[in-house]
């Protein structure tokens, strides 16, 4: 275990420049986003995980076009994407479920040192927006009124720390990383399932970008294998915990 990473450098907040329809969708969505939504759904269709829920990979490619067609041209780096980039060009990546820390795991004064203890799955799935092979936001669906739909975009910072995760532990080497957050306090971590049970790292915002909202460019000041050492869940519990104990204590909060 690297102990530097685990409680030297805290798990940052993670800005989120990002923006749901609402059902707000304009009827007058240009020809050129409706022409995408076909090549999103082949894409993705060709490449989602079994496990994937049926309905999920459809709503993904039927909403980034539309929510790619509401950014801004002059707020394109706010949401990870290059001032001058075409954004037609998006295509989504293989989703990760979202896992939640739960309540009862922040609460026990036990800490128990498996993932599968202290984070259980949600109904919510990330997909990473790429743009020449590198993540540049991140898309979540998720099932509301029994239907399954792309309700948010955008994560930058998110978006860039997956990006370094994916290219320490590949798929196409075999691992699958997951994604858990704690939401009480927007923290997120990622495991390695094939590393076993009992690790969770946390990811880590750069400075910049917990100050400017958004992600910086890629490889500046970022190490290439930043995430080649993995935390154990115990330490990264007792650490949050320690850390929601004196935010409590600060703020008079009971818990």
């Amino acid at each position: 275990m690297n102990a530097r990473r685990s409680f030297a450098r805290q798990p940052a907040r993670v800005p989120n420049y990002e923006f749901s329809l609402n059902g707000a969708v304009s009827t007058k969505t240009p020809w050129t986003w409706l022409g995408l939504v076909c090549a999103f759904a082949l894409a993705v269709s060709a490449s989602v995980a079994a496990d994937v829920p049926l309905g999920v990979a459809a709503a993904a490619s039927n909403g980034l076009p539309a929510f790619l067609a509401k950014v801004p041209s002059s707020s394109k780096q706010l949401y990870g994407f290059p001032a001058e980039a075409d954004l037609t060009k998006a295509s989504l990546g293989l989703p990760v479920q979202f896992q939640a820390l739960k309540p009862t795991a922040l609460s026990s004064n036990q800490v128990d040192g498996t993932v599968s203890s202290v984070a259980s799955e949600t109904s919510m799935w990330f997909f990473p927006v790429l743009m020449e092979g590198e993540v540049r936001a991140m898309l979540v669906v998720d099932r509301q009124s029994n239907e399954w739909k792309a309700v948010s975009f955008g994560y930058a910072a998110l978006a860039s720390e997956w990006n370094q995760v994916l290219q320490q532990w590949p798929p196409t080497k075999g691992f699958h990383p997951r994604l858990v957050g704690a939401f009480r306090v927007a923290l997120y971590y990622f495991t390695i399932p094939e590393a076993g049970d009992r690790n969770l790292t946390p990811l880590l915002v750069p400075r910049d970008a917990s100050l400017l909202g958004s992600s910086p460019p890629y490889g500046s000041g970022q190490s290439p294998n930043q995430y080649s050492a993995l935390s154990t869940c115990a330490s990264e519990m007792a650490a949050l915990k320690a850390r929601l104990k004196k935010s409590d204590f600060r703020t008079g909060r009971q818990p």
